[in-house]
Order: structure tokens, then C-alpha cells, then sequence
């Protein structure tokens, strides 16, 4: 035996450098005594770390320790009792370990550990080559941190740089000693370069009994997307019966992806359906379809297409389209999985192009929809062509010019129906005064139309309009520090005044194409306006006024709190009007307040309350309250009611019940109990119903969650749309079953999926 070159003892293990070149060219201490000489080494203090990635090819030192070393000069190296080589990242631990330095190669034996590329083993033998991580691991455990997965092996192959494969091998992502859920496969590759893994013949088992077996899996070791086949999904609703879908995902690039999935139905046959989406610097787009050659139920091929794409700044051009599509009127009966998709009565089909020419900015614009069930006795008008040009000049000589114009064709198929051609032009002159605490903006436009009608069944078909109109707007910004509860506050106070004078003109035998009331609010109320679209314009002698108080934290300049409130006054008499609807017989609007803030304590507000004074009456209202004191708590409560049309009492949670069981859901109940049929315009009695409830619990174990969903909503007024969701999560593997985020996330405001994965951990976390 050779006789160790130190022999252990308490003053701590020997550190030998195998490699470690430091040129100081004659370096000494440079202080008091004199100037450093040329070629000495400085010592420099730096503010930040910096670093420096070596070149991959470039050679590293190895360093090494152990209670003792023994071995012969550039042949091999021994080192016993906590022994330790380090080479670049990697990281070799064990009671005996030899190098051979003329092959590149470490045998370690006996409580092996090995950490490298952010994967760490354990074991009791390896042979590895260090430059090349080529070797072999005999019945190793690893272990990856930054996903939490481990797992054991009879033997793992290092294959090269960030590869290893395993075999007879297991994953998980459970705590080591009694894991609920884990891949068996005859085999496993980890490649790091890639962030994913793979198993071959693989096996999944939950709480020990086999669920699922594939000759071939997939899972992720880090974040990116990657193509194939995704977990196939179950589900039970009253449209479809028992369905099957199984998708598959195709990585394009990481701006282009591609689902194409088939879903294998009970009581509708077999669809194929897909999702392509790109995002390019100056475009964007998604195009979603679904095809059912040859519907059950129905005995016809059904088909559905949603397609969007927007382009800007092309060579100066800006553009897109918009086209939507279904094979016949009930199609989002049978085959949509929202409230609001089930819906649906116009679909839209448009295509644009918009090019700036200085100060003008000119778009075309084709427009057309498909009307189905009941706005086919009232189809939206298309718009055949459309061509819009904008023309704005600020703060010429302290004036703002701004001229308006439309020109478009309306179509539509409906008996006895006004078509024809309608041109607007609206230019307008402004004269800004300001300062910081107040404004004053006198302004003057004229609104002129000029139609060209092959059919107008109230009037002509050759008229011509002109309406001018002049306001003068102006407010006030006043600010005081105070407090809210126990927060310092800068609260302001900003009245404003808007009047509006508009001649009468006679408009009864100007058809409508697109104009109807608009919706009070603020920004209506102080519009020169009270029509949107352009076949009517008000006549108007009036005043509005309002104020705002807003409640702004000084030191970040966030808005906790804002406070408001508006009337119009009306000076006469309302002459113009739009058929069916009633002229106004007072001399003031709806007062509405509004208010929205962030009370703080996890307390959001938002309410708006439209009160009329001349009948002493709410005609609508919407509050709602969210309480959210921790991102696994929340809960939401909604209000809504307008006269006649609707009256609903919205809520919805996301809440523990215990440690491991979390409750969700969303209740969407009408009260309302007379109101207008929205197909026929009869007011008649309503009674009231469940709109949309959405209930689910959530089981979250240490590595995999269970989710169960039951959904009801309406469809038509006369059926109802059930369904049932299960899913099973395995934390780092995949996500068995259907998928309700989409359903959960659209009924809970506020409700983010649960992250199953650990935190990032830092750059260096592999570090030993």
C-alpha cells in the first residue's frame, strides 16, 4: 500500500488544483509604498457581479478533496473519505473516488451523488467520463429540482452533454418514501438541452393500480411547448352524451402552434376540429374549426369556422378580417359549450384595409353577416363596401380640425327593407383653453348626409341633410390631501359642464340603417349625441353636468377609490326620434352614480345606478363586491337589473373547505318576472330560472389534484345545456381528462388556474 501523501487528521481535508492557471505576471501589494510596477496584477472593486461564460470547448480545471489521496503522477489519482471532484458543473461526491486522468475519467463507489445540468443522482457506483458525460450509474435515484420529479433505475446511461437514459425506471414528481402516482416504463430519457423526457412502454400507476398504458409518453422537464399527442379528455353533457376527444399539439415554432384534435361523440358521431394561432411582429392571428361529416342526429355534415387576422404597418397598410361561420341556425344549439356562444345570432364576415396618408387615415371595409334563428326576421344590415377616411389636425394656430366621412352601401334580405348608398360628412372645429387646473373648449361641427336609395319605404330615395351643432365644454380640477380610513390619500374633485345646442331637423323619412339610443353612461352623457350610428341626429338644447372625485395613494399614484355623478338637463322639447320609440316628456335625464375602488383588505367595488327623478324609480343598476384576501380565497357578487330586460343575481367563488378540498362555482339566477322577448319585442311574464350555474370541488394533494365540474345553462328559452367534467392532474406528467379552466375561468372573475409547479428556483440552485 502506498503510503498517503497526508494522512487524515483534524485540520480538515486536502484540496488538491488538478488544473488551476493563474498568470500574475509579478504581481506584489499595491499601497502606500509605491506605484505598481507594469505587468502586476490590480485588484479592482466592482458595484455587480459580473460573469463570463467560458467557450464550451474550452478546458476546465478540476478540483478535488478527501480525507486522503493517493495515486501516481499523471496516471491516477485515489481519494477516500468524503471525497469530492468538481469539473465546470459538475459536481462528484463519494467514499472512494479515482481519477484517470490520461482517459478523462472519474470511478466513484460507495454513497455515490452526482450533480450536474440541474439533474442529481445517487447511487453506489458510477464511471463517468467528465469532458464528454459519457458513463454509466449503477441503480441510481435522481432527483430534478427545478420540477420537483424523481425517480429510480436499475442503470442510467450518460449519453453525451444534458441526455441520460435510464432503465427499468420510474418518475414522479410525490414525495420519495410512499408516492401516490408514478410512470413505470422499460426505459427513460432526461435531456436537459431539451427540457423534456420520454418513456418507452410505459405504464401510469395511481395510489398502485394501472390506469394507463402507451408504448410511447412525453412530459416536460422545464417550460417550453413541444409537439404531440396531448392526454385524451372524457366528458358527459346532454348535447353530445359520453365524448372522447383527443388532441394533438403541434409546436410550429414559438410564435406559430397548431391543435388538431377529433372528438368521438355518443349522439353526434365523429368531429375534427383544430386551433391554428400565429403572433409576427406586424400580424397576428387565430383560426379555430370544427367539421362533422356526418352528424347522428342531424343526418347532415355540420361545420363551424372562426377566423381573425390582423396585420399592421405593411408597407404603410394596415388590414385584416374577421369571418365567422356555421353550416345552419342551430348549430351553436347543439354544439356550443357557453351561455354566451349559444347565443350567438349574427356572425359576422369582414375584411378591412386602413392606410395613414399624413393626417388622414382612410379605410375600406366589406362587411357581411350570416343571420341565424331569430334575427332572420330582423337581419343586420351588411355593409357592401364601407369606406371611412379620418382627417385630424391638432393645434394649428391653437385650433383642433377634425373631418369625419363614410360612405357605404346597405344590403340586406328582408321584404320591403330600405337599401341603398348613404354618405356622411362631419367636420368639426375646436378652440382648446386650458391650464392645469381647468379647461374651456368651444367647439362647432356640421353633420351632413346624403342618400342614395333604391328602396325607402318611408320617404324618397334621393335626401339630403345638413345639422349643425355647437357646444362648449369645460371643468374644474380640484385637489386636497386627506385620508381613507388609515391611508393618506390626494383626493380630487373635477366638475365639468357640457352644453350642446343642435337645430331641429325633420328626419322621418330617413330610413334606419344603424342608429338606435344609446346606453346611458358617462361618456354618453357627455356626448354631443344621443343617437349612435348616423341616420339620426338629435335636436338639442342642453346641459350636462357631472363631477368626479378621485382618491389617488400619493406614493405610488395608484386610484384606490373614485366616486361620480351626472344629470342632463333639457331645454326642449324632443322632436326627433327613431320608430318604435317613445319621445322623451322630461326635462331631465337619469341621474347616474357611479363609484369603483380598491378599499383595500382584499375589498374591490364597482356600482353604477341609473335613478329616474321624474318617476321616482330605478330603471338599472349593476353592483358588484369581490372579496379576494388570498390568492386561493375569492368570492364575487353581482347585481344586475335593467328595466324590462333583464334582473340577475350573479355570484361565484373559489374557497377551501379544509386543507386539501377547495369548493368553485357560480350561480347566474334570473329574478326577473316580466320583460321584452327579445324575437318577437312582446312584453309578457317571465318566470324566474337558473341562467348558468357552475359547480366544482377541487382535491389538491402534494403532487396531483383532482377536480370534479357539474355545468347547467341555458341554450334557447325552451332547452337547457348540462355537462360533467372529471380531471385528474399529475403535477409535472400531464392533466387526464377534460379540461374546465376554460369554464371556470370564464364563470370566476378573478380565477386563475392553480400552479403545480415548484417556484423558479435561482440561476445557481445546483450548486453544491
Amino acid at each position: 500500500m502506498r503510503r498517503p501523501l497526508r494522512p487524515p487528521s483534524a485540520a480538515g481535508p486536502l484540496l488538491l488544483a488538478a488544473l488551476l492557471a493563474v498568470p500574475v505576471g509579478g504581481a506584489r501589494a499595491q499601497g502606500a509604498s509605491g506605484p505598481l510596477e507594469p505587468g502586476g496584477a490590480r485588484l479592482r472593486l466592482e458595484t455587480e457581479l459580473r460573469e463570463s461564460n467560458l467557450d464550451a470547448d474550452a478546458p476546465r480545471p478540476t478540483f478535488a478533496r478527501g480525507d486522503s489521496v493517493d495515486g501516481r503522477t499523471n496516471r491516477e489519482t485515489t481519494l477516500e473519505g468524503n471525497a469530492e471532484v468538481r469539473r465546470g458543473g459538475t459536481v462528484i461526491r463519494g467514499d472512494r473516488l479515482t481519477i484517470y486522468e490520461a482517459d478523462d475519467e472519474v470511478v466513484a463507489v460507495g454513497n455515490v451523488r452526482i450533480a450536474r445540468e440541474g439533474t442529481v443522482f445517487t447511487g453506489p457506483e458510477l464511471i463517468l467520463r467528465l469532458d464528454a458525460n459519457e458513463g454509466s450509474f449503477a441503480s441510481p435515484r435522481y432527483y430534478v429540482p427545478a420540477t420537483g420529479a424523481r425517480g429510480e433505475a436499475e442503470r442510467a446511461d450518460f449519453l453525451g452533454r444534458g441526455e441520460v437514459e435510464m432503465t427499468n425506471a420510474t418518475y414522479t414528481t410525490c414525495k420519495p418514501d410512499d408516492p401516490d402516482w408514478y410512470l413505470r416504463a422499460e426505459s427513460f430519457t432526461l435531456d436537459r438541452s431539451a427540457d423534456e423526457g420520454s418513456a418507452r412502454w410505459a405504464t401510469l400507476y395511481f395510489k398502485d393500480v394501472p390506469i394507463f398504458k402507451a408504448p410511447a409518453v412525453a412530459f416536460p422537464l422545464g417550460d417550453e411547448r413541444r409537439s404531440g399527442f396531448l392526454p385524451p379528455t372524457l366528458s358527459i353533457s346532454s348535447t353530445y352524451g359520453t365524448e372522447v376527444r383527443v388532441p394533438y399539439y403541434w409546436n410550429i415554432a414559438p410564435n406559430r402552434d397548431f391543435t388538431l384534435y377529433t372528438n368521438a361523440t355518443a349522439r353526434r358521431g365523429l368531429q375534427v376540429g383544430g386551433l391554428a394561432r400565429y403572433l409576427e411582429p406586424q400580424s397576428n392571428g387565430a383560426t379555430r374549426f370544427e367539421y362533422n361529416p356526418n352528424d347522428i342526429e342531424a343526418a347532415a355534415s355540420r361545420w363551424m369556422i372562426d377566423s381573425t387576422h390582423t396585420v399592421t404597418n405593411w408597407n404603410g397598410f394596415s388590414g385584416g378580417w374577421v369571418v365567422r361561420g356555421v353550416s345552419d341556425d342551430s348549430y351553436y344549439v347543439d354544439y356550443s359549450r357557453t351561455i354566451a356562444q349559444s347565443a350567438e345570432r349574427s356572425l359576422p364576415r369582414s375584411v378591412f384595409v386602413t392606410r395613414a396618408f399624413g393626417d388622414t387615415v382612410v379605410t375600406a371595409r366589406a362587411l357581411a353577416y350570416q343571420n341565424i334563428l331569430e334575427a332572420r326576421s330582423a337581419p343586420a344590415y351588411d355593409r357592401m363596401p364601407q369606406i371611412t377616411a379620418l382627417h385630424s389636425k391638432r393645434d394649428l394656430a391653437g385650433f383642433d380640425f377634425l373631418v369625419a366621412a363614410d360612405a357605404s352601401d346597405f344590403r340586406r334580405d328582408l321584404a320591403n327593407s330600405a337599401q341603398g348608398a348613404r354618405m356622411i360628412v362631419n367636420p368639426s372645429i375646436a378652440y382648446p383653453f386650458g391650464g392645469p387646473a381647468w379647461f374651456l373648449t368651444p367647439k362647432a361641427s356640421v353633420h351632413a348626409t346624403s342618400y342614395r336609395l333604391e328602396v325607402n319605404p318611408v320617404g324618397p330615395e334621393s335626401i339630403d341633410r345638413v345639422v349643425p351643432t355647437f357646444s362648449l365644454d369645460s371643468g374644474l380640477v380640484f385637489e386636497r390631501t386627506t385620508t381613507l380610513g388609515s391611508r393618506d390619500m390626494i383626493q380630487t374633485l373635477e366638475p365639468r359642464l357640457l352644453y350642446v345646442y343642435t337645430p331641429y331637423r325633420d328626419q322621418s323619412q330617413i330610413p334606419v340603417f344603424d342608429s338606435a339610443v344609446a346606453n346611458l353612461s358617462f361618456a354618453t352623457l357627455f356626448n354631443e349625441q344621443l343617437f349612435v350610428g348616423g341616420d339620426r341626429i338629435a335636436d338639442a338644447n342642453q346641459i350636462t353636468a357631472g363631477a368626479v372625485s378621485r382618491f389617488i395613494e400619493p406614493s405610488t399614484g395608484i386610484e384606490s377609490l373614485r366616486l361620480g355623478a351626472a344629470q342632463r338637463v333639457y331645454f326642449n322639447e324632443q322632436r326627433v326620434t327613431l320608430p318604435g320609440v317613445p319621445t322623451r316628456t322630461y326635462s331631465r335625464s337619469d341621474v347616474l352614480l357611479v363609484a369603483s375602488g380598491n378599499l383595500g383588505g382584499g375589498h374591490n367595488i364597482d356600482a353604477g345606478v341609473q335613478v329616474s327623478v321624474a318617476e321616482g324609480a330605478v330603471p338599472r343598476f349593476g353592483v358588484s363586491w369581490r372579496f379576494w384576501p388570498a390568492h386561493d380565497r375569492l368570492f364575487n357578487v353581482a347585481l344586475r337589473y335593467q328595466e324590462r330586460d333583464y334582473a340577475q343575481i350573479d355570484t361565484s367563488w373559489r374557497w377551501p373547505i379544509s386543507r386539501r378540498w377547495n369548493t368553485l362555482g357560480r350561480v347566474n339566477y334570473s329574478v326577473l318576472r316580466e320583460g321584452v322577448d327579445p324575437a318577437t319585442g312582446v312584453l309578457g311574464p317571465t318566470r324566474p330560472q337558473l341562467l348558468e350555474g357552475v359547480f366544482g370541488l377541487e382535491y389538491a394533494a402534494d403532487c396531483w389534484i383532482t377536480r370534479f365540474v357539474a355545468q347547467r345553462y341555458v341554450t334557447t328559452t325552451a332547452q337547457r345545456t348540462s355537462a360533467f367534467f372529471v380531471q385528474l392532474e399529475l403535477n409535472g406528467l400531464a392533466r387526464i381528462g377534460l379540461d374546465p379552466f376554460d369554464i371556470l375561468t370564464r364563470n370566476i372573475p378573478g380565477y386563475r388556474p392553480p400552479s403545480t409547479r415548484p417556484a423558479t428556483p435561482s440561476r445557481f440552485f445546483g450548486y453544491e
